[in-house]
């Protein structure tokens, strides 16, 4: 704070009196141990504060100087002793814009009740942060903003308003612990409400504030005790392939390792093709063909089965397709352990609902498995290995042209180590991955759980064949409930296909005409074929009518 008070001139006589005090300019080198010198090829500088030696970089820091002026005044000290650095143009003896103490103590403390009034402290860490003591502003609190409230509170009063770029300098030079938070999506909304809460508390009784962030703790804490979870099946399943020597995902019979292994899946956000890089404009207002992204990842080697799903071979995202990618990757490339751990989202849709969980229990009557667990992360707070791989997977997608599922695949299988792609069917309607009612399958055999929704792992073992042991977090007491009515009565056989819902006319003829221009020649009738009934054109007038 010393030396920004003071003008650049008396700053360099201050800095050039420090260098001097510790530089050695001598010709040789003065090594006690060795008998014969070396001649100096370099000067060295020891650096000095209030009698004690500290290093380059604390220099710089309490002196508040970057390494290009400290190596300028070395070289300047080297050339002409003492002398101060003269400018061409002369230079300046009076600088009348050098920050005073006083002016950049006021910019300090108007950040710090700024901070005060408007920041939240969070325990634990901040996503997308990696340090943990911040202040966080809201998003829309950016720096041009508290600089202009920063010009408006001193409108009028006479004192010195420090530029933006100063005042922003400043900012991160004496308080980078306050950042304005980011704008993210996917965010928990329990962590949400609660930073809410918080920061409209800054004028409240302590009792209430300490009361507020409790709740975020024991939140906080929940979330870390499922993630510590998840984080040691992983590592139990990578050291379990390590010892084995498996190195990627093969095809086995069922219980044919007695080994626990570890998959995690999830859906991704579905791409358009065709694909561009370099995106043309109308086709960004039109709806190109649809492909649905299921990955289930196996932990323990590190690679992701992504299943592509071709809008003519989409059924939705239910749970008769969940299982369905299910049982063909444990079919295809499961390991074949005994014991199965899983990790998902929360979404009750796609994995939380009972005919999952008669699925597995199935899997576990049958003797597929041995035992299975079904876990699920804490909603808001699911960022998990598929992620990984889908970012992968979509950073590759954006940098080719993209024009058929062949060329997706390709793509997929070309972004990175752990990606490997699988087609669901073609866009003639050929079909690799059948797609079975496991719905309609299991549910003249199983019944209905109370309060499916609160729970966040379900065991089931081949001792208790037909039945679930389930539990709200990692450290509560499991409860027991029966899957089937009739343990001893379940199906063998496997459920009935669904047949691949195709394109209807509709969809083809405007694929046809509107997308088909868009995609490379040679995969025109591939994408966008010509369709095989023709829809008869509607007139306005009809339109108009049938809307009435």
């Amino acid at each position: 704070m010393d030396m920004l008070s003071l003008e650049p001139r008396e700053q360099m006589l201050v800095l050039l009196g420090k260098i001097s005090c510790g530089i050695n300019l001598s010709d040789t080198t003065s090594r006690s141990r060795k008998k014969g010198q070396q001649e100096r090829q370099h000067q060295r500088t020891n650096y000095w504060m209030e009698g004690r030696s500290v290093c380059r970089d604390t220099f710089k820091f309490l002196h508040a100087i970057s390494q290009d002026r400290l190596t300028g005044l070395l070289k300047h000290y080297k050339e002409n002793g003492l002398k101060p650095k003269e400018k061409k143009t002369g230079g300046r003896l009076n600088n009348k814009k050098a920050l005073t103490h006083d002016t950049i103590v006021k910019v300090y403390k108007y950040l710090e009740n700024y901070a005060e009034t408007h920041s939240l402290a969070l325990p634990g860490r901040v996503p997308g942060f990696r340090k943990d003591n911040l202040r966080l502003l809201p998003s829309s609190h950016t720096k041009t903003h508290v600089f202009n409230q920063y010009k408006l509170s001193l409108s009028g009063s006479g004192e010195r308003i420090v530029g933006e770029t100063t005042f922003v300098g400043l900012w991160k030079q004496l308080l980078p612990f306050i950042v304005t938070c980011k704008p993210m999506s996917d965010l928990c909304w329990t962590c949400q409400q609660n930073m809410t809460l918080i920061y409209r508390g800054s004028n409240i009784a302590e009792e209430e504030k300490s009361e507020r962030l409790r709740m975020q703790e024991e939140h906080l804490a929940k979330q870390l005790m499922e993630r510590q979870l998840y984080q040691g099946m992983s590592e139990k399943a990578k050291g379990t392939c390590q010892q084995l020597g498996i190195t990627g995902l093969q095809r086995s019979a069922p219980c044919s390792r007695q080994i626990s292994m570890h998959y995690s899946f999830d859906f991704a956000q579905q791409v358009h093709l065709p694909s561009d890089p370099l995106q043309p404009g109308p086709i960004y207002f039109l709806t190109p063909r649809k492909v649905g992204i299921f990955g289930v990842h196996c932990e323990g080697v590190a690679r992701q089965v992504n299943f592509l799903i071709d809008e003519a071979h989409c059924i939705g995202k239910g749970s008769n397709s969940v299982i369905s990618y299910l049982h063909y990757f444990f079919e295809t490339y499961g390991l074949g352990e005994t014991n199965l751990h899983l990790h998902c989202d929360n979404c009750s849709g796609q994995n939380k609902n009972r005919f999952v969980l008669w699925y597995l229990a199935w899997r576990v009557a049958t003797g597929l498995h041995e035992s299975i667990t079904l876990n699920f992360l804490v909603a808001g707070h699911t960022k998990f290995a598929p992620d990984w791989c889908f970012g992968l997977l979509k950073q590759a997608f954006r940098r080719h042209a993209i024009s058929s599922l062949s060329c997706l695949e390709s793509v997929v299988n070309g972004s990175a180590s752990s990606n490997q792609a699988q087609l669901v069917g073609k866009e003639d309607g050929t079909a690799y991955v059948p797609v079975a009612d496991w719905q309609t399958h299991l549910s003249p055999y199983g019944s209905v759980i109370n309060g499916v929704k609160k729970q966040h792992h379900f065991r089931f073992t081949k001792t208790h064949p037909g039945g679930v042991f389930y539990k709200e977090d990692a450290n509560a007491n499991e409860s027991f409930a029966q899957v089937f009515k009739k343990p001893h009565e379940i199906p063998q056989h496997p459920p009935r296909p669904i047949k691949p819902p195709g394109l209807d006319a509709k969809r083809q003829q405007y694929l046809f005409q509107t997308i088909r221009p868009f995609v490379q020649e040679e995969f025109q009738d591939v994408l966008c074929p010509e369709p095989t009934k023709r829809v008869p054109a509607t007139s306005p007038e009809a339109t108009r009518k049938r809307r009435r």
